[in-house]
């Protein structure tokens, strides 16, 4: 075999040395193999409200059967009262501190301030409805009572929404707390004498009673409002 056919030759040999080496190669690293496991766990945020009335102002009759205008129970250096969860009324504990005894007249006013803490994982938004739960037996008495919740108002009797689900009163971030003020006004229609005859509007709402709740919404805001 001369020198050209020997080195042809040994240039294939090594080629083939090459493409074996090649394929063990890769068959080693196919053979090494690893994984790695990483836990995950997803934990919910709570949805935590506190409510609580932190003044109180009242414009009611005295032990003489006058009208005592804007008379302070509650101010800021008194306790707070907590009214979280309360779903029952209750004269030992109601918002307005209505005792059983208590009656009201054209005039009387009640003004309950009331804060919420956000206690929750997130920011929420919240509104307001005010809904009469007995329209029967108090119906024309509801027509002549103005619930307030801050400037926004309506009779009891057609009920009254401030906010909604998309257009919050208020947002609350987290660890941080808002006020709202709820007024119940009875309101006075004055008095009318014609022809001898006396009446009032407010005469058909003598003796009678009625039920209304305060429902405060809470829902997760989830995007920051954008400052104007």
């Amino acid at each position: 075999m001369n020198s050209a056919n020997r080195r042809r030759a040994m240039l294939v040999s090594v080629s083939i040395i090459l493409l074996c080496l090649t394929v063990l190669i890769g068959m080693t690293w196919a053979l090494f193999t690893d994984t790695q496991t990483i836990k995950n766990r997803l934990q919910a945020g709570e949805l935590k409200i506190t409510l609580t009335r932190v003044g109180l102002t009242k414009s009611v009759l005295d032990d003489r059967g006058y009208l005592d205008v804007d008379k302070v129970f509650q101010d800021e250096n008194d306790p707070a009262v907590d009214f979280t969860n309360t779903t029952v009324f209750s004269y030992d504990k109601n918002v307005f501190d209505i005792s059983e005894d208590d009656v009201v007249v054209p005039g009387s006013k009640f003004t309950a301030k009331m804060k919420l803490d956000n206690l929750s994982d997130f920011a929420f938004g919240y509104w307001i409805e005010v809904v009469c739960t007995d329209k029967q037996t108090g119906e024309a008495f509801a027509k002549q009572v103005k619930i307030i919740v801050n400037n926004d108002d309506d009779t009891v009797a057609n009920g009254l929404k401030v906010g909604s689900k998309d257009d919050f009163i208020g947002v609350i971030e987290k660890g941080k707390s808002q006020t709202f003020t709820v007024t119940v006004d009875f309101v006075d229609e004055g008095i009318d004498f014609t022809d001898g005859v006396l009446s009032s509007k407010n005469d058909s709402a003598q003796d009678q009673n009625f039920d209304f709740d305060l429902i405060v919404y809470a829902v997760q805001a989830t995007t920051a409002p954008t400052n104007p």
